[in-house]
């Protein structure tokens, strides 16, 4: 008997130390789409998060709370409600733009600031709310740029326009833009398909209908996954088409299911300089870290920590927190040039990129 209370109070003696400890950290959240078919832009911005903590020796001073949304905005928001029972103040997350347009409208009621790496969607754009982001939204300039750059420089006058419909929220706004933004450059988006993921549609279907008459270009709107499954289709099918897709596709994924399909593709994304010695020693210790090369996706998910993590004290302490993620913007170390305005929205030029023996090279800039 006296063993067990023995072994009772030692279990609540190490129960409560925990919880001292946990109260001594600031308790900050994590909601991301960490499996499923977008499990890599969540996986990989939280590797960046991580490393980010590191750098800054803040791992001994935060209370990292993850959840996967699983790309599910229902999900999302049962995160949300969790972290907010525990009176967590601060989220990083979420991955994709479905999830935000789920989440971003309940932040006043559970008193939650969102910081999010990679949500895009133009629909939170310009509203003076808790949720800010690094990604520039989908606005109609970059489609502007894209589509001169195309028409202008690569003489593209016909395109079919492939989207995925279950993240709407992300691709429904670029299509609008981007069929308004070609079409006034000069050419012509000869269709706009949907692809569900989910509805057993073979993505030989996507394509079928241009059998006799291929359209100069596919613009793909389009999971890493997907992406590559459509490409592979396109280059079985013996079209001539040239290929752009966007840069939610371009993770580790696409260039490993890709393979030599993807080569010649074009990417409109953010200049990050791969020669930089900023990035060299990001690319060597996350390389060190998780034994993998990191992505866009890696790179936003460090620069919005380095931003987030060094302003978390001095909000602690009263600043708001729209005053210390402005106010430390400059912290970013990849991502230079960034700025986020007073809407929390971020700003950066796009440039052209191609794939060439397997690597993303710069070609100019479109905006």
């Amino acid at each position: 008997m006296y063993t067990k209370y023995v072994f009772l109070l030692i279990f609540v003696l190490i129960s409560a130390a925990g919880c001292s400890r946990g109260n001594e950290k600031i308790d900050v959240g994590f909601i991301g789409t960490l499996s499923g078919r977008y499990s890599d832009i969540g996986q990989d911005a939280l590797k960046g998060i991580m490393l980010a903590m590191s750098d800054l020796n803040m791992e001994n001073d935060i209370n990292l709370i993850i959840h996967d949304d699983m790309g599910v905005p229902a999900d999302g928001v049962s995160a949300l409600s969790q972290l907010s029972e525990k009176k967590v103040k601060y989220v990083l997350g979420p991955s994709i733009s479905a999830v935000a347009e789920g989440i971003v409208p309940l932040l006043n009621k559970s008193k939650l600031y969102m910081f999010s790496p990679t949500v895009s969607t133009t629909d939170l754009a310009g509203k003076d709310d808790r949720f800010f982001r690094l990604l520039p939204h989908n606005n109609i300039k970059q489609t502007d740029g894209i589509s001169e750059y195309l028409v202008k420089k690569l003489s593209i006058k016909d395109m079919v326009i492939i989207y995925d419909a279950r993240n709407s929220a992300y691709s429904t706004d670029i299509v609008k833009n981007m069929t308004a933004s070609f079409t006034r450059a000069g050419g012509t988006v000869r269709d706009i398909r949907a692809l569900n993921p989910e509805s057993g549609e073979s993505m030989q279907a996507l394509i079928s209908p241009d059998r006799d008459n291929p359209p100069q270009m596919y613009y793909l709107i389009t999971s890493s996954l997907d992406s590559a499954l459509l490409i592979w289709q396109i280059k079985k099918a013996g079209y001539p088409s040239k290929l752009s897709v966007r840069a939610w596709a371009a993770s580790n994924e696409f260039f490993r299911l890709g393979g030599q399909a993807i080569e010649g593709a074009y990417i409109f994304d953010y200049y990050i300089d791969s020669g930089s010695p900023a990035y060299k020693d990001f690319r060597k210790r996350y390389i060190e870290r998780f034994t993998t090369e990191p992505t866009w996706m890696s790179v936003h998910g460090y620069d919005s920590g380095m931003i987030f993590f060094s302003g978390l004290k001095s909000i602690e302490k009263g600043t708001t927190f729209k005053e210390a993620i402005i106010r430390n913007t400059d912290k970013v170390r990849i991502l230079k040039g960034s700025e986020i305005d007073e809407y929390g929205d971020a700003h950066l030029p796009l440039h052209a990129y191609i794939i060439r023996s397997g690597r993303i090279v710069r070609l100019g800039t479109s905006q």
